[in-house]
């Protein structure tokens, strides 16, 4: 096994400190167990027995996680759910569970570092699909066909998108779908920003009417809860959730009981948290597009949901980003994201970030 540092992270570590403001973060408006739970339930979290959990995660968090679904998944339920910690551990175990030394994944470029990274992990391949801004970054379907060879074991996407902002629909993953019939390919779906909706255009896409298809998410980004170690997997191939259960038994186990309980509160009030993250990414986004109106130097296509958008800087790159940070305001470079050219991304979920937009308007 191959392990790659993760480019971003490796980047933080290089940071001479840390800044006041990540005009970058992905994750939704931060919040505490004051913020999001009643005194009552608070309270609660204190009696949870401190023991093992479920390998599957408890019953009623995915139950839970269902409902989020059911109106477009009313034949699946909780049995197809598996819970794990965040969705880096259900990108690994997917990967982990399908691929064998030179298998090939298809994946879109630019993408959040472990999409490309992970196959390697396992000796496979990943084979990029370039997405280009002239485009609106949407790829074809000609793109992806063209990658597919007898070594080809699955197409992983991502929508809407890290770090373009880019939003696939349902004709488009339909014909993924086909083409993943096709070759008899597995279509893995990171779902992470699907509740991120500010705009009502809706965006869940139905990928798993395909038997091959796992989607993962997360409360770390829509919910805004990256402290809270809980996400998870959802397919009906019940011999690939198998799978990623067997190979739970010798990673995380089981979630922490605290991490289950508090997710359990906040599945009874995720409408509210996702309508009140989706109404701060959408005054953001209101406020950066002035913002880059503003700029000559700076262009971008608007994201239509998610909480991210990819920045273009005709001015050199670097000089831009040093000056933002010595504002005490970080934004990453597009180059963590496998995207040549002076582009950054922008991430919209904080409640700070009229503050820090603020910090690097001033002359």
């Amino acid at each position: 096994m191959k392990i790659r540092a993760m480019k971003h992270h490796e980047f933080y570590e290089k940071l001479p400190r840390r800044a006041r403001y990540n005009l970058s973060d992905a994750c939704g408006a931060t919040a505490t167990l004051q913020d999001i739970l009643s005194v009552d339930e608070i309270a609660a979290l204190a009696s949870v027995p401190l023991i093992y959990g479920s390998v599957e995660g408890r019953d009623d968090l995915r139950s839970g996680i269902y409902n989020l679904y059911q109106q477009l998944y009313p034949e699946l339920g909780i049995d197809h759910i598996t819970v794990l910690s965040g969705t880096e551990e259900g990108l690994f175990s997917i990967m982990a569970c399908i691929l064998k030394p030179g298998d090939e994944v298809i994946g879109m470029l630019p993408c959040y570092p472990s999409l490309s990274d992970l196959p390697a992990c396992f000796g496979g391949v990943f084979k990029p699909v370039e997405l280009n801004s002239g485009n609106r970054w949407q790829p074809s379907i000609g793109d992806f066909a063209a990658q597919v060879s007898e070594r080809t074991k699955g197409i992983v996407i991502n929508s809407p998108h890290n770090p373009t902002g880019m939003l696939l629909d349902q004709g488009f993953v339909d014909s993924l779908i086909a083409l993943c019939e096709e070759h008899d390919l597995y279509l893995i779906s990171d779902d992470v920003f699907a509740f991120s909706d500010f705009s009502g255009i809706g965006c869940q896409l139905n990928v798993l009417k395909y038997e091959k298809a796992i989607l993962a998410n997360v409360l770390s980004k829509t919910f805004g809860l990256p402290g809270v170690r809980i996400g998870w997997v959802m397919t009906r191939n019940e011999k690939l959730s198998k799978l990623i259960r067997d190979l739970k038994t010798y990673n995380s186990i089981c979630q922490s009981q605290l991490d289950e309980q508090v997710a359990c509160f906040v599945m009874q009030k995720a409408d509210a948290l996702i309508k009140r993250n989706n109404e701060i990414v959408r005054e953001n986004i209101e406020l950066f597009d002035g913002f880059v109106a503003n700029n000559n130097s700076l262009s971008w296509h608007r994201p239509e949901a998610g909480m991210l958008g990819l920045v273009h800087s005709s001015e050199p790159l670097k000089p831009l980003l040093d000056s933002w940070f010595e504002k005490d305001v970080l934004v990453l470079p597009g180059e963590l994201f496998s995207i040549e050219g002076d582009y950054f991304r922008v991430g919209f979920g904080k409640k700070e970030f009229s503050k820090a937009l603020a910090c690097i308007s001033a002359d």
